[in-house]
């Protein structure tokens, strides 16, 4: 019994570690305009107001 506890909160553990590396860590498939993978996108076409 003792063993299906520690192996449930190992899972969990992992789990919980697999979510935060994720979170953190930048991901390569999203193509962001600052590369913080907010989804913000940079084009030539923006248009920059002078003043």
């Amino acid at each position: 019994m003792l063993y299906i506890q520690y192996a449930i909160i190992t899972i969990v553990f992992v789990f919980a570690i697999v979510f935060m590396v994720r979170k953190f860590l930048p991901s390569k498939t999203k193509s962001g305009g600052c590369g913080k993978g907010c989804g913000c996108s940079f084009s030539a076409d923006t248009k920059i107001n002078d003043k």
